[in-house]
């Protein structure tokens, strides 16, 4: 029984390595609008995005809005391009996660008491932040910018891995130690937690 149990294992393993393995999507290209100058807030936009077998955007339907942000994320959204994911080593269509962070344009300020993502609902097939760390604005740098990331959130809502998508900026190292910190609930397939992607938009006004 033993053995047969080991041979029967084994080939539940083989037939999964042949087919191929399986991946989230992977960001290639984003663009994202510039701030207004005279916006005097800040927070939190989301979309759940959906994607096609060719890594095209086909859906971005509005998760979290703070005027104006979500428009501004929006904007670029159906010409982002993914790498699509893969499921048994073939292209498939996917949702994810798009979520932009809009720091306020001040170097200090109260974080709210209830912030509005930990009373929002979430579509359970993507994760959705439930501990958001806001990045520090760096010390001597003027100006704006904005980091955009891929973070890989485990089964348990852990972020296990950062990769900065946008080009090389001042902001990039409080973006992405920032974005370790958060803890998400995970994204659920088939009432099971699952491993997911997301993508992060950290955008930095000129403080004051």
């Amino acid at each position: 029984m033993r053995v047969g149990s080991t041979v029967a294992l084994f080939l539940v393993a083989a037939a999964a390595a042949a087919q191929g393995p399986s991946s989230p999507p992977r960001l290639a290209s984003a663009t994202v609008s510039a701030t207004p100058w005279n916006a005097a807030g800040g927070g939190i936009a989301a979309y759940d995005v959906g994607l096609d077998e060719t890594g095209a955007v086909v859906s971005a339907e509005i998760v979290q809005d703070v005027p104006p942000f979500a428009a501004l994320l929006g904007e670029g959204l159906r010409s982002w391009r993914f790498e699509p994911a893969r499921e048994g080593g073939r292209a498939s269509s996917a949702r994810l996660l798009v979520l932009g962070l809009f720091r306020p344009p001040m170097l200090f300020f109260a974080t709210p008491s209830n912030p509005t993502y930990r009373s929002t609902v979430a579509p359970e097939e993507i994760p959705w932040p439930t501990s958001v760390v806001v990045p520090p604005h760096p010390p001597n740098v003027l100006g704006t910018g904005k980091v955009i990331l891929e973070a890989d959130v485990s089964s348990r809502g852990e972020v296990t891995a950062v990769r900065r998508v946008s080009a090389a900026t001042a902001f990039d190292s409080a973006a992405t130690d920032t974005a370790r910190r958060w803890v998400f609930r995970p994204a659920r397939r088939a009432g099971r937690a699952v491993e997911s992607r997301v993508v992060l938009v950290f955008s930095f006004p000129v403080v004051s």
